[in-house]
């Protein structure tokens, strides 16, 4: 139970960087056009999918459903890249940082009653 809590609260904590790091992104790739703007496109498809497998290793290893919420969340971010939806793919993601801090906070309160934290 307690290495269980302790991988989660890892993976949560990273899934969650990685949100937030990626919504960091859109507005710099929203302001561009043409080439430019196709290039940072392939390079954000690039770290969503580097998002998608962290979280699918999240998921693995706890099972949570806030994990797999976050996967949902990220296809449709992926979606919404696709079509150019920067904005909307910006509060999907900050959306999914709800998620991942939900699974966090759950294995904090666990590892904070066992005095691992």
């Amino acid at each position: 139970m307690t290495n269980d809590e302790i991988m989660t609260y890892q993976f949560a904590e990273r899934v969650k960087a990685m949100l937030l790091l990626g919504g960091h992104l859109f507005p710099v790739v929203e302001a561009l056009k043409g080439p430019e703007l196709e290039g940072a496109k392939k390079v954000l498809r690039t770290f969503l999918d580097a998002l998608a497998m962290e979280n699918a290793l999240a998921l693995r290893v706890s099972d949570r459903e806030d994990f797999r919420a976050v996967a949902e969340k990220l296809k449709l971010v992926q979606q919404m890249v696709e079509r150019g939806d920067f904005v909307n793919a910006q509060a999907m993601l900050g959306s999914a940082v709800t998620n991942a801090t939900t699974a966090c906070a759950q294995s904090t309160g666990t590892l904070q009653e066992q005095g691992l934290l």
